[in-house]
């Protein structure tokens, strides 16, 4: 040094700030970065202007604090600074960059390659350690030129790696396998759902291939490494019908129809259903109405945007038996408790009954068994040749007998004058077995008798009609349950 270009003095007027060895740093830039031993004393005189221009103005030591301060000359340096990295693979583009300042640069790879550019790609043949050398150039700054070295490891070259060919694949169907090839030593595979690689998809790194399951549509991704240099291929595979699958096979009656369905089926496929005579509604679509009046098997026939086509059947088997023929009666159905019934089930041939409750009826298996009812009761019968089945059912209600009036009344009033309404006068009443009925003028004269409530006094005595007037009557009847029941009143003869 010839001269003194600059001199400083930092301190306090009071303290005795001083600098201990090797506490003063210089960067390429020429900036100079010192760290002193300020405010001691638990003094707090350290100039720190500009302010704010310290982190505290306040000495909180017992005697000298740490005090760094930077000085920066802005020179007019040209500095070379470039980065690469560490470790890369033989026959691979390697990327080197520059934060230079330079105006023109100077790249040494090391293998004897060079360039001018200023952030090159070089592709090294060979492995080994290269010692790369950036010198940058700039003839307005002070130093001219500056240089930085760094060492790049080359490693073996990746392999050549060969994914299967792009697939389409038909359905139906479970699984398909994904499988690659490469030339030199692989020694890990990976196939992955992701050009990331986040998932493995192979049982193991020594395994090429995948197993994907269930099969679905997808690009996937497969790497081959030796010794950490990797290739990356990929396969597209469309996957097409693979959960194809039609309705089971129905069985109808013969006044019903079926609904046959697709699923599985490819958005834009073409659907043709067959035959198309028996196709009432649904042609060309994924779900088909149709009735047949025999039994029938029907075709599904697709194809797909892909041109992947698939064909399957179904079998409606029909019934002889309309289902709306199927019915269940009872010839008495309010009774009173210990009533046997006839109960009848319809179509009388060519079926099979099953009565509910079993144990309420002769016979559970026939088409007419009879039942003791002592409690009101639905019989459920269950009626099927085979293929087609229904339920019908019939409530038995049973009546709680009171063997007297309103249950049992003669009405006071009727007019048989031919007019077709009210013209003859009956004992009202359910559950009569026994019944003996009189009829009586007013001077105590029989005019009728009748023992059945079904024949009922139409006004005539002897043949001929009564006159309107009033006629008293006498009721004695036996009831269901064995109890009697007597009561008399009068009736009025309306012209």
């Amino acid at each position: 040094m010839s001269a003194l270009s600059y001199a400083t003095f930092f301190g306090g007027s009071i303290s005795h700030e001083h600098v201990d060895g090797g506490t003063s740093r210089f960067d390429r830039r020429g900036r100079v970065y010192q760290s002193v031993c300020a405010g001691c004393g638990s003094n707090s005189d350290f100039p720190i202007e500009p302010n704010p221009g310290a982190v505290s103005a306040t000495n909180n030591s017992p005697n000298c604090n740490n005090a760094v301060f930077k000085f920066d000359f802005d020179a007019p340096l040209v500095v070379a600074a470039a980065d690469a990295p560490d470790t890369v693979c033989a026959d691979a583009p390697v990327q080197f960059s520059n934060y230079s300042n330079g105006v023109s640069y100077l790249w040494e790879f090391g293998d004897g390659d060079s360039s001018t550019l200023t952030a090159p790609q070089h592709t090294y043949q060979s492995t080994g350690n290269f010692i790369v050398t950036l010198t940058a150039f700039d003839p307005a700054s002070c130093n001219g030129e500056d240089q930085i070295s760094f060492t790049v490891t080359v490693l073996g070259a990746a392999p050549a790696l060969e994914a299967m060919n792009d697939t389409l694949y038909c359905g139906p169907l479970a699984s398909f396998t994904l499988t690659a090839s490469g030339t030199g030593d692989v020694n890990a595979w990976q196939w992955s759902s992701n050009a990331a690689f986040s998932d493995m998809l192979n049982s193991s790194p020594s395994d090429s291939t995948a197993l994907i399951q269930p099969a679905v549509s997808g690009t996937w991704y497969v790497q081959g490494s030796t010794s950490g240099c990797a290739s990356i291929d990929s396969a597209v595979v469309e996957v097409s019908l693979a959960n194809i699958a039609i309705s089971p096979d129905q069985e109808i009656c013969a006044d019903e129809t079926a609904q046959l369905q697709l699923s599985g089926v490819d958005p834009g496929s073409t659907i043709v259903w067959t035959p198309s005579s028996e196709v009432i509604a649904g042609q060309g679509t994924a779900i088909a109405t149709v009735g047949p009046d025999e039994t029938l098997v029907f075709q599904a026939d697709v194809t797909t945007p892909a041109g992947c086509t698939w064909t399957g059947t179904s079998t409606v088997f029909v019934s002889l038996v309309n289902g709306s023929e199927v019915t269940v009666t009872v010839d008495q159905p309010i009774v009173v408790a210990g009533t046997t019934v006839q109960l009848l089930a319809q179509p009388s041939t060519g079926v099979t009954y099953s009565w509910l409750p079993a144990d309420g009826v002769s016979d559970p298996n026939i088409a007419n068994p009879t039942a003791v009812v002592n409690v009101t009761t639905w019989f459920v019968a269950t009626v099927s040749d085979g293929i087609c089945t229904k339920i019908d059912s019939v409530l038995v209600t049973v009546y709680e007998l009171n063997c007297s009036d309103p249950d049992i009344y003669v009405p006071n009033a009727f007019s048989p004058n031919a007019d077709g309404s009210n013209e003859v006068l009956f004992v009202r009443g359910r559950f009569i077995t026994e019944m003996d009925f009189k009829v009586f003028d007013r001077w105590g004269e029989l005019v009728f008798q009748s023992g059945d409530p079904a024949i009922g006094w139409d006004g005539t005595y002897n043949g001929k009609p009564v006159d309107p007037a009033v006629f008293v009557w006498h009721l004695r009847v036996v009831c269901a349950d064995g109890q009697t029941y007597f009561n008399k009143g009068n009736v009025t003869v309306l012209p």
